[in-house]
């Protein structure tokens, strides 16, 4: 499923005390006392909080033998612990931005070594000479390195997103038919 945020949801994560009462809610529900105790708020102030998360939509209120229990709703799971797809998505996300940065770096490198080219082409005309200087080189080892080191991790990110993205999903168990009972 897809976590949309609207204006509530994005105010009740606005609070770090709630992110903290999300955290100790994710192993299990709990009640306000408990949560309380666990965090060393006041319950009025846990109970304020609970109903800004409740109102974002990412606290569930069970009512279970005279006690009120809250509980992650699945929003609040997916933003908590994300899912396999989110990973992968920033996986992917992550590998394009290193290729961008090591394009940037080499287009950098060029201009810069460019530069240099014109300015001793103009030094050696200046001079009288015909041949340009030495000054010229190449890329230098300290451009070329980063921009190869980027590439190749981000070569490295996009196997492992793509490893992900492949790799077989589990499929629940199915119960045994009655056919295959008697047999």
């Amino acid at each position: 499923m897809k976590v949309e945020l609207d204006k509530k949801a994005l105010f009740a994560l606005a609070s770090d005390t709630r992110i903290e009462i999300l955290k100790a809610l994710q192993p299990s529900r709990r009640t306000t006392t408990q949560l309380a105790e666990e965090l060393s708020i006041d319950k009025a102030a846990i109970h304020r909080h609970l109903k800004k998360l409740e109102e974002g939509g990412f606290v569930t209120r069970q009512e279970d033998h005279g006690f009120v229990y809250y509980g992650l709703s699945w929003k609040a799971r997916d933003i908590i612990s994300p899912g396999d797809n989110t990973k992968i998505i920033i996986i992917f996300s992550s590998s394009w931005l290193l290729i961008l940065a090591s394009v940037s770096l080499l287009v950098l490198a060029l201009n810069s070594t460019a530069n240099r080219a014109f300015e001793a082409y103009g030094e050696t005309q200046m001079a009288g000479g015909n041949q340009l200087s030495e000054a010229t080189g190449g890329l230098g080892l300290e451009v070329l390195l980063p921009a190869v080191l980027l590439v190749v991790l981000a070569v490295l990110l996009t196997y492992i997103g793509y490893s992900r993205l492949r790799r077989p999903r589990q499929r629940p168990a199915e119960k045994d038919s009655p056919d295959e009972a008697t047999s």
